[in-house]
């Protein structure tokens, strides 16, 4: 298989020569008279493969990747996320972020997921339980705000798997998420706040990155802001 060149400035290669990346296989109408190949390089963290924006890469691929143990793995691409960098952002931080699992989407059920303070995340809506004992039941994410909540809630899950990120700054994070949550559940969620606190999160995922979390950790840092 071909490999793109490493030399420029597209997010992949920019993420390669830190972290690596591998060559992969996205598999359209996998089964299908009108199914399509195209081999790509990628760099894959856990259950995320991470792409250059343009990318063809859509809900409900295929993905082949290399097995460490040997041969190939054969995954299904469950979630897409587009993370197009604005701003003050470097153009080459635009990337696709595409969760994957080893079952189709359509067999897998949402769960919550607990961290830290009691945060619970479940579609769009969340539970915070903060050391104050301020309560919001399964209240609904302020509209405006759940792509936020969901890179928090990603942000959560990387940082409890990254084990050789130091434990302080993993119960900083946790706080600093419990804070945003508990916010942007507020009727009119109180911006400032919100920017105060997530320079913390993305401070903690340069961290990540440096203990292994890698692109995955790094792709995070673009989603929180507000």
């Amino acid at each position: 298989m071909a490999l793109p060149s490493r030399s420029g400035g597209s997010f992949i290669e920019r993420i390669g020569r830190t972290f690596g990346t591998q060559p992969v296989i996205i598999i359209h109408r996998p089964g299908e008279s009108t199914e399509e190949r195209h081999n790509l390089e990628a760099q894959v963290q856990g259950s995320k493969a991470f792409f250059n924006v343009d990318a063809p890469v859509y809900d409900g691929d295929v993905m082949e990747i290399i097995d460490p143990r040997g041969g190939t793995r054969t995954v299904h691409i469950t979630d897409v996320k587009i993370n197009q960098a604005g701003g003050s952002m470097s153009s080459h931080m635009s990337h696709i972020a595409a969760s994957f699992s080893s079952r189709p989407r359509q067999e897998q059920t949402k769960s919550q997921i607990i961290h830290g303070n009691a945060v619970i995340v479940s579609g769009n809506h969340v539970n915070v339980a903060l050391d104050s004992a301020q309560i919001h039941q399964n209240a609904p994410i302020t509209p405006g705000y759940e792509d936020l909540a969901r890179a928090l809630n990603e942000v959560l899950t990387l940082l409890e798997s990254t084990r050789e990120l130091d434990p302080d700054e993993r119960a900083a994070a946790q706080d600093a998420a419990a804070t945003v949550l508990n916010e942007i559940v507020k009727t009119s969620p109180d911006k400032s706040v919100v920017k105060r606190t997530l320079p913390l999160l993305r401070g903690v995922l340069q961290s990540a990155a440096s203990a292994g979390a890698g692109a995955a950790a790094t792709g995070l840092i673009g989603q929180l802001f507000v």
